[in-house]
């Protein structure tokens, strides 16, 4: 089980799977008018909570917020309001990626890459002084944190200093300041817990998300068992957890089987080698695992599943894995932010609740429920916005052209309903390896409170539903995705929720090359299009993407070898079939999809007549993390939108 460095996402909802989930943030810029009533969206971007959570034992809270825009890292004191901003301890200019304080609190360990550009460096924080001093940094590598040593006198690392196509494994020693190699093999590696002595360490290496490897590693010799729950013969998603029972046991993650993501244990024998799987919870293997966490004295444990998108949580004693009982919690999304001695911080958020963090005290006797959770975190902005008045969504399922069922998250405006067509956004999640949920989202409440239905569906290809359903696209099956997306269109205005021509394909990354491809696909029924930081020609993005990037992104959608195949999937080459107004936005440092797939659409749409938005935001990277970025965006996105769905004149900015 992981503790991970926490990546920066001040939602729940992950950055790019919903509406392209701009982080709810806060700032000083003026909310700009637009058409409608109530506020502006620029009011609705700044509702925000903190995030990125983590107490220490003296009651100290560490988060990640930005009031001024742009994410930096806080402290707020014991026993201060959970309303309290705290003292803010970074000040850098495109802000901090995630942090992560060590067993013994004294050391603190952030992630910082400037403009986007996702060249992550590594600093330190000496939390009895505040004073940061940078570990490494190198503007041609990318690092990232893996663990803390159980003695906090360093950590494990990956960084792709010697090949820009693989991730290697380093140990930073921090009495030293000098790092060793441990582990230098070509691949994608990652590391997610050592044993108590320092001696052995569980790896990973990461093909694609149907095909990835565990290993424990001994740090003395360098040798790598493989502790997967299949042999290499059978690729299968393998992902190492943590070490149990005084190093005694592992854990690991897998879609063995099934094809569900499930918790499994392996024993350690007295010889070194490593016994059958077992799997601790079998009562929740028809559910996929979220994500798992332990407190530092191994003594406890929880677990999340994904049930059609929702969130559960499951507490447990270790390492025998008996179950606790679980506080109440409202339905929604559950993510568990730290494990502090017995109490537990998670995340709760949903369509009205903005990923509020609870505290629970888990009681010492196993039989009880310990008192209801209390908010440690609060709603910081001051925007006249009620929360309670949001939509809920409800979960619908339609065929797609081949039969298959696609699950999808419908928000529709008060008093709407079927038979009267209303003006629909389908917004298409990224990944493909992601998965729409029920999370909380400014950018889709204010579309719903103008008036727009808002459509996410889980298009094949989507995690979640298990190994077959994510597999449904890979390669040659590209467009079968979608079809399926073109088909979440037409399922509106046969069931009388909208009409042809007042539906816009919307979605980033890979929802960005969803909205391009689908108002090809599906030329009946779209009316509009809003590409963010998407891919339109697979063999540009494949030969310029960066380099540990190419390898996995060729086992999702083909090899280069294949250009024919490249070619056949890429809207660019179908651009004559574009037929609807479209808006492009992209950060000029996206170091996943180059900005020239941008310029390439907008180029070719205006050779032909047609006149695209297009928005190049210079300081951003793979989506945009700056407030005053995303309300610029959002504003220009409300005013397309009002004017090619509803026909109304632009308010002027």
């Amino acid at each position: 089980m992981k503790r991970s460095l926490r990546i920066a996402a001040l939602s729940a909802t992950a950055a790019l799977s919903s509406f392209i989930a701009f982080p709810a943030g806060a700032g000083s810029r003026t909310d700009a008018p637009t058409v409608g009533s109530g506020p502006g969206i620029a009011s609705f971007l700044k509702i925000r909570t903190p995030g990125g959570i983590e107490m220490t034992s003296d009651g100290s809270v560490y988060f990640l917020d930005f009031p001024d825009g742009v994410t930096q890292l806080y402290r707020r004191a014991p026993g201060d309001p959970i309303n309290a901003q705290g003292k803010r301890l970074t000040d850098f200019k495109d802000g901090v990626g995630g942090f992560q304080v060590s067993p013994d609190e004294k050391h603190l360990v952030f992630a910082a890459a400037p403009g986007g550009n996702e060249q992550f460096d590594l600093y330190h924080l000496n939390p009895a002084t505040d004073e940061i001093k940078p570990l490494l940094v190198n503007s041609d590598v990318a690092y990232g944190f893996d663990t803390w040593l159980r003695d906090s006198s360093g950590f494990l690392y990956r960084a792709n200093d010697q090949s820009p196509r693989d991730f290697f494994l380093y140990h930073f020693d921090l009495k030293t300041g000098k790092s060793t190699n441990i582990l230098s093999k070509p691949g994608s590696w990652s590391a997610s817990d050592v044993t108590i002595d320092g001696k052995r360490a569980l790896v990973g290496e990461f093909r694609s998300i149907s095909d990835s490897r565990a290993y424990e590693l001994d740090l003395t010799t360098g040798a790598l068992t493989d502790i997967s729950a299949t042999p290499p013969s059978e690729p299968t998603s393998n992902n190492a957890g943590g070490y149990l029972g005084n190093d005694s046991i592992v854990s690991l993650v897998s879609d063995k089987g099934n094809g569900i993501n499930t918790l499994f244990l392996r024993d350690r024998k007295p010889d070194g080698s490593w016994g059958e799987l077992r799997e601790p919870l079998p009562h929740l293997s028809k559910f996929e695992i979220g994500g798992a966490a332990t407190n530092n004295e191994r003594t406890l444990g929880s677990v999340t599943h994904n049930v059609d998108g929702y969130g559960m949580l499951t507490l447990v004693t270790l390492p025998d894995f008996k179950p606790l009982p679980t506080p109440e919690i409202e339905k929604g999304l559950v993510g568990v932010a730290d494990i502090q001695g017995r109490t537990l911080l998670f995340t709760n958020s949903n369509a009205r609740k903005p990923g509020i963090v609870f505290a629970y005290d888990i009681p010492a006797d196993p039989t009880k429920t310990g008192p209801a959770p209390r908010a440690i975190t609060a709603r910081m902005d001051r925007e006249p916005i009620d929360l309670t008045a949001f939509r809920l969504p409800e979960l619908i399922k339609y065929k797609s052209f081949d039969g298959v069922e696609i699950p999808a998250f419908l928000y529709l405006p008060e008093g709407a309903k079927k038979g009267k067509p209303i003006p629909f956004v389908i917004n298409f999640h990224g990944g493909p390896e992601g998965q729409s949920r029920p999370g909380f989202s400014t950018t889709v409440q204010y579309l719903v409170s103008q008036g727009y239905g808002v459509m996410m569906p889980n298009v094949r290809g989507s995690t979640g539903y298990g190994r077959d359903f994510h597999m449904m696209d890979n390669y040659t099956k590209r467009w079968d995705s979608v079809r399926d997306g073109s088909e979440a269109a037409r399922w509106l205005v046969k069931e009388g929720y909208s009409a042809p021509g007042k539906i816009a394909a919307y979605g980033g990354s890979y929802g960005g090359f969803m909205a391009v491809a689908t108002v090809i696909d599906g030329a009946d029924v779209f009316g509009a299009s809003v590409n963010v930081v998407g891919v339109v020609n697979f063999i540009t993005f494949l030969e310029q993407t960066k380099g540990y990037r190419q390898k996995l992104r060729e086992a999702e959608y083909g090899p280069l070898s294949d250009p024919e195949f490249l070619k056949s999937v890429s809207p660019l080459n179908r651009i004559d079939e574009i037929k609807v107004p479209m808006l492009i936005a992209h950060g000029l440092n996206d170091p996943r999809v180059p900005i020239g797939e941008a310029l390439q659409l907008d180029v070719g749409l205006k050779l032909r007549g047609h006149s695209p938005e297009l928005l190049v935001f210079p300081d951003e990277g793979h989506g945009f993390a700056k407030l005053e970025n995303r309300i610029l965006f959002s504003e220009q996105m409300v005013r397309f939108l009002d004017k090619h769905l509803k026909g109304l004149e632009p308010a002027k900015p």
